[in-house]
């Protein structure tokens, strides 16, 4: 049997995409999928036009859901990850770098920081997680019941889980 922090390891390698959940001003909710990476710290980034409503939504109200699961897998085998976190637009020029460095790890022409700030129509945004929880389920009386797992962050960094997995061109 695999440990929650096995099963997040494996999610970050298997699944390039996550799930941003924000909410306006107004209380209206968003959901949105996005390419990501992460950092050695657990932090992920993502690349996203300044414009779109995530965006305004992460500058007027910095809270997050993140959900990242396999949506092909066969029903009664899914496996996802959930995390509350903070998300805010990268404005300093020494993290822009290092998340470039990590969201195009495996490419030969990487991204410049100049791409992502000033007058140019993409950002990178940082999703810094407060909480994660894995699913679990069991059968009880004919019942398929789902339920979550609570993942101890500092688990996940001393086992290091979040720092590798998926490295695409945004």
């Amino acid at each position: 049997m695999k440990t929650p922090v096995e099963i997040v390891n494996e999610i970050f390698h298997k699944i390039p995409y996550l799930n941003l959940a924000t909410v306006s001003d107004d209380g209206k909710p968003w959901n949105t999928a996005v390419w990501y990476a992460k950092d050695e710290d657990y932090n992920l980034y993502f690349v996203s036009p300044k414009n779109t409503v995530h965006a305004k939504n992460i500058h007027d109200n910095n809270m997050g859901f993140v959900t990242i699961y396999d949506s092909t897998a066969p029903e009664g085998q899914e496996v996802g990850l959930y995390i509350e976190a903070t998300v805010s637009e990268v404005k300093d020029v020494k993290t822009i770098v290092k998340a470039i460095s990590c969201l195009y790890k495996a490419k030969k022409n990487k991204r410049q920081s100049i791409e992502f700030i000033s007058t140019a129509s993409r950002r990178i945004y940082k999703v810094t997680p407060h909480q994660a929880w894995i699913n679990d389920a069991e059968e009880q009386n004919g019942l398929f019941l789902d339920y979550r797992i609570e993942v101890p962050l500092n688990e996940l960094t001393q086992k290091k889980a979040w720092s590798s997995g998926s490295e695409s061109e945004a």
